[in-house]
């Protein structure tokens, strides 16, 4: 009766969103498949390439190897993935603290978007290797936060910026229209998921199967449907979900 109502309201609106048919399913212990949706019409008013064609993991939030496991399958699903979470970071080197607005964001995260950099380049997958990418930990910053604290330097490019003790490399500088992921949120500066490993140390949460802190896009192919992705990530949640299941935690009956 769930999957049979979920698909009803897919067909209704079907470029705004993405069920996830195979939400609990891909590891938080669940007994059945729960479908939602998630309001995509936020994402149509992204200042992004074809917004339309974004579509939302959705339930809530994913762990890392989730994440890791959809990444690895991306090209089946859809026209490419990415992942990101929304973190404060500390800009000061010593004593009193300076807070910006961050993102962890996957390799992939401004391709997928199709948001350019007006300055520098944007992020690529290397460059979200755990221990740095050729560059070393790198960060993209935000337009507003360039004019900001850089006045608007064109230098800005391969200057360092220090977030919670850690040196990045700022390679570069987004357009002033894109203020983020998430509306009515701004961000000031993004750096790749996997430089995690370098600021937090063994507190980082990548490996974690029970840190749910991210969330996942992606981005149909052309002449794809929201529920035609949706059927090939259900094909592919059983491998997922023995891939990510916490231990200890009880298998999923579907």
């Amino acid at each position: 009766q769930d999957l049979r109502y979920g698909f009803r309201l897919l067909r209704q609106s079907p470029a705004f969103t993405l069920v996830a048919g195979a939400s609990l399913a891909l590891g938080i212990g669940a007994n059945s498949a729960i479908f939602a949706l998630v309001d995509g019409v936020l994402l149509k008013s992204l200042p992004v390439r074809d917004p339309q064609r974004l579509i939302l993991l959705d339930d809530g939030a994913w762990t890392n190897p989730i994440w890791e496991q959809v990444r690895a399958r991306q090209s089946e699903i859809s026209d490419g993935a990415t992942a990101w979470n929304e973190v404060r970071f500390d800009l000061s080197r010593a004593g009193a603290t300076e807070f910006v607005e961050g993102l962890w964001t996957s390799g992939s995260f401004f391709d997928v978007l199709g948001v350019p950099a007006v300055l520098g380049r944007t992020f690529t997958v290397a460059d979200d290797d755990r221990g740095g990418g050729p560059d070393g930990p790198v960060a993209v910053i935000s337009y507003a936060f360039w004019q900001r604290r850089f006045g608007g330097e064109a230098g800005v490019i391969g200057r360092t910026l220090t977030l919670d003790r850690t040196p990045f490399t700022i390679v570069g500088v987004t357009p002033p229209s894109f203020l983020g992921p998430s509306q009515g949120r701004s961000f000031d500066v993004a750096v790749p998921l996997g430089t995690q490993a370098i600021v937090r140390g063994q507190g980082h949460w990548l490996d974690a199967r029970s840190t749910w802190v991210l969330s996942i896009m992606a981005r149909l192919k052309p002449g794809q449907t929201a529920a035609q992705a949706t059927l090939t990530l259900r094909a592919m949640q059983p491998q997922i979900r023995a891939a990510t299941l916490p231990e200890g935690w009880p298998q999923p009956m579907l």
